[in-house]
């Protein structure tokens, strides 16, 4: 094989986006898809040719549009490098060529795997510099017949969310990637807090999100694709955790970072707290699920009671029923006055980070998610199931429950601050769109009230009582709510 034909590969580091890779010769012929390999860690894909000049032809059902070609040559591996899927809005994505330090040895599996068959060991490089034309998304037919396909179809024109204008007009590659990674909104809703006042969330590509106390926001960045799932900020040190495993910290304010270990490349680091001298990480085993989703088996929780986040040992582990945890909202952990607390939806789990002794603490519900309030140690248990959701307090670290009156549903997030005040935060589903709607809590007649909508696609995120409510937009764009005023703090545009 190697003798007259040549290999091709390419890397998706953060998934294809459900859409296979198929290449076609420049003078005709029929299209190749590349197929998956078996590398460990890695999401790649490589296929032998013969020799020749080639293009991209097709992601999933789409076209590439004209682009530059690439060269295979008897005995050589030509080499794609990464892949990476961005949605620009308006149902348009572009599949980004990035050549990622991270990545950069990713294809020595495949020289090694052939070494006895290749005349050179050293790829040919495909490295273009403009981005792909954006591949305008379209609806699929679903076989429920005219009227729903017409109805769909209005939905889709209705909801549809803004092109990210300046990413449309990127004139590079190396352009492109730098402005989606600063527009990139926040992907973990609770906010660290150092000293100043400053808030650090984790983002996409790598990025830290930060809001400054007057309102204004700007970030740092790691060389990683990868999102950041979990961050926490101590005695002037960033430490942030990726949906790929890696744990890392900065002493600089993120001009320069240092891996302090990996989890492994499926478990995504979803919880990083500190309180004294103890440390607890949660990760979250990722395992593929039907339509490109994700979902999780397994919850592991890592402690260090002295020695920093070196000294990690695992102090349990979760089995989790990945294909049967609808109403799940995710993992999540909490430390809070010496006990840490986990949700693996059919229970609550309770810490004691001295004794390190665990107790199972739920309330007579599975859980959709949970809250401890910082400051009261209340804790509040919600389970989101439409007219069955129900709302669950307690005021003595979960050793006995109180079920509250629910908000109308569907319900997405119930933080309770004390026993008499609370938010809440549902979606009022209209015929062909939704409205985020939030409530607060009145005690004296276990009721909720609502206080005020959200923007039009934009979705509330409430990190604590000490701040304003954020909302983020479809475009990333961010707001936050002063009164009943909604007022843009960052523009994604």
């Amino acid at each position: 094989m190697a003798a007259t034909n040549g290999y091709v590969y390419v890397n998706f580091p953060k998934g294809t986006g459900g859409g296979a890779l198929k290449v076609q010769a420049v003078n005709g012929g029929s299209k190749q898809m590349l197929l998956p390999r078996s590398d460990a860690d890695q999401k790649a894909y490589g296929l032998w040719l013969p020799p020749g000049d080639y293009r991209i032809a097709q992601w999933d059902s789409y076209g590439w549009g004209d682009y530059p070609t690439f060269k295979v040559e008897a005995g050589r591996v030509t080499d794609l490098g990464s892949l990476a899927p961005i949605n620009i809005g308006g149902y348009q994505l572009v599949i980004l060529p990035v050549r990622a330090a991270e990545n950069a040895h990713d294809i020595d599996g495949v020289l090694r795997e052939y070494a006895s068959l290749l005349k050179s060991q050293d790829p040919i490089v495909w490295q273009p510099s403009v981005p792909p034309t954006p591949i305008q998304m379209t609806q699929g037919f679903s076989g429920l017949g005219i009227i729903a396909d017409l109805l769909t179809t209005y939905d889709r024109k209705v909801n549809k969310t803004s092109v990210i204008a300046q990413l449309k007009a990127a004139k590079t590659n190396e352009e492109f990637l730098r402005l989606a990674r600063g527009v990139t909104p926040p992907i973990t809703d609770r906010g660290v807090t150092d000293a100043a006042g400053n808030l650090y969330f984790g983002a996409d590509f790598g990025q830290v999100r930060i809001r400054h106390p007057d309102g204004s926001w700007d970030g740092v960045g790691i060389d990683t694709l990868h999102g950041i799932t979990a961050v926490a900020y101590v005695d002037q040190t960033l430490v942030a955790g990726s949906d790929n495993g890696v744990l890392r910290e900065s002493t600089d304010g993120g001009h320069s970072w240092r891996d302090i270990r990996s989890f492994g490349a499926d478990e995504a680091i979803v919880d990083i707290e500190q309180e004294g001298k103890k440390w607890v990480v949660t990760t979250a085993h990722q395992v593929p699920l039907p339509l490109s989703r994700k979902g999780t088996d397994r919850l592991s929780v890592y402690v260090a009671q002295q020695g920093g986040l070196e000294a990690l040992n695992k102090a349990r582990e979760f089995p989790l029923d990945a294909k049967n945890m609808l109403g799940w909202m995710g993992a999540d952990g909490q430390l809070v006055q010496g006990a840490y607390y986990v949700n693996t939806f059919n229970e609550l789990y309770r810490l004691n980070l001295d004794s390190l002794q665990w107790k199972a603490i739920t309330p007579p519900t599975t859980i959709s998610s949970h809250h401890v309030d910082p400051a009261s140690g209340v804790i509040s248990v919600l389970w989101s199931k439409g007219i069955f959701s129900k709302v669950f307090v307690s005021v003595d670290h979960g050793d006995t429950w109180k079920r509250v009156k629910r908000p109308p549903y569907a319900i997405f997030d119930v933080q309770f601050d004390d026993t008499k005040n609370a938010y809440a935060l549902r979606m009022a589903a209209g015929a062909f769109k939704g409205t985020w709607e939030i409530y607060t809590y009145n005690a004296q007649i276990d009721d909720w009230t609502q206080v005020s909508d959200a923007p039009f696609q934009c979705k509330p995120m409430r990190v604590s009582q000490s701040v304003p409510v954020f909302c983020i937009s479809s475009d990333g764009s961010i707001l936050s709510q002063r009164e009943k005023d909604w007022n843009v703090e960052f523009s994604a545009q």
